[in-house]
C-alpha cells in the first residue's frame, strides 16, 4: 500500500496522456514560443528545446541544445519577429510530429519557410522539440 501511494504521489505531476490534450499542449507551447521570442524573452523561448536537440537548416551547421542556449543567453531583442501557422500535429504516445509554416518579419523582406519538428514528452511530462528540419525559404 505504501509503495502504491508513493508511486501515485510521484506521478501526480505528470499530465494525462491522450492525443487531444497532448496536441493542445504542443500548440500552446508553440504559441508561447512565438510570444516569448517576439517579446524579447529569448531565455524563456529556449526552454522549448529538448537536451538532445538536433536541428537542420539548409546550408547551415546542425543546431544543438548548447547552441540554442548560448544564443539565448547572448541575444539582444531585435526587429525580427515570427508568425506561425501550424499545419498538422500527429501524436503517438510520447512522440509527436509537427508540420508548420513560419513567417519571419522585420528584415528587408518577409521570409516564409516550412518546418518539420519531432517533439518528445520529457520525464516531467512537458513536450519539447528534439529534432527539427527547415525547408529552404520560399518567396
Amino acid at each position: 500500500m505504501r509503495i502504491a501511494l508513493l508511486l501515485l504521489v510521484a506521478c501526480a505531476h505528470v499530465p494525462p496522456r491522450d492525443a487531444v490534450s497532448d496536441e493542445a499542449r504542443i500548440r500552446a507551447r508553440l504559441s508561447k514560443w512565438v510570444e516569448q521570442f517576439n517579446g524579447g524573452d529569448c531565455l524563456g523561448a529556449a526552454t522549448i528545446w529538448a537536451p538532445d536537440l538536433i536541428g537542420v537548416i539548409p546550408g547551415g551547421p546542425d543546431d544543438t541544445y548548447e547552441r540554442e542556449q548560448q544564443g539565448a543567453r547572448s541575444a539582444k531583442p531585435g526587429p525580427v519577429k515570427f508568425e506561425l501557422r501550424i499545419d498538422e500535429i500527429m501524436v503517438d504516445g510520447d512522440t509527436a510530429v509537427v508540420r508548420d509554416t513560419w513567417r519571419q518579419l522585420g528584415g528587408p523582406k518577409v521570409v516564409t519557410f516550412r518546418s518539420f519538428e519531432v517533439w518528445r514528452r520529457q520525464p516531467d511530462g512537458e513536450w519539447k522539440i528534439a529534432r527539427w528540419i527547415d525547408a529552404a525559404p520560399g518567396p
